[in-house]
């Protein structure tokens, strides 16, 4: 059986609940990513676009259920994106919506596609403004030099326009 399953919910018609009680910290579930080539991508049936997320400048596609997991401000779970992984927040009761912070999402998808086109550290990177398909962020590169750049996501991936 598993941890969660899929209800109604807000994307696609869908979202994730819990199939049991979780206990603050535990996994609630793993990601299940599938790299895609730009050549998947192009292949992929629009309705599919909104689960394709990048990450270090590679696309990944989230599979079911962690397609389905709903936006809170409030969320009942936290992202580790280095253990691709949802973790309990506070105790979550059996049938209780699962939801996550996306705007954590997007920040770690545009500083970690920052980090991958400069190949060099960066510090102080902040979003400025924007969301899923376009953002303005700054940072810094080790020699002191701020930049800020403008971002759009085209074909499943950020670019710097």
């Amino acid at each position: 059986m598993s941890d969660v399953v899929i209800g109604k919910g807000k994307l696609s018609g869908k979202g994730l609940y819990a199939a049991r009680n979780f206990k603050k910290g535990e996994v609630v579930k793993r990601w299940n990513l599938k790299e895609l080539s730009q050549a998947q991508f192009n292949a992929l049936p629009e309705s599919e676009y909104m689960f394709v997320h990048s990450f270090w400048g590679k696309m990944y596609l989230f599979s079911e259920p962690s397609r389905y997991i709903n936006h809170s401000v409030n969320p009942n779970v936290v992202s580790n994106f280095e253990k691709k992984a949802d973790y309990a927040a506070r105790s979550i009761k059996k049938g209780e919506a699962i939801t996550t912070n996306a705007t954590m999402e997007v920040l770690y998808e545009l500083e970690t596609f920052i980090k991958a086109q400069e190949r060099e550290s960066i510090t102080n990177f902040k979003r400025l403004k924007g969301g899923y398909r376009n953002a303005t962020a700054s940072y810094r590169l080790p020699n002191g030099t701020l930049k800020k750049v403008k971002l759009q996501r085209i074909k499943g991936n950020w670019h710097i326009l």
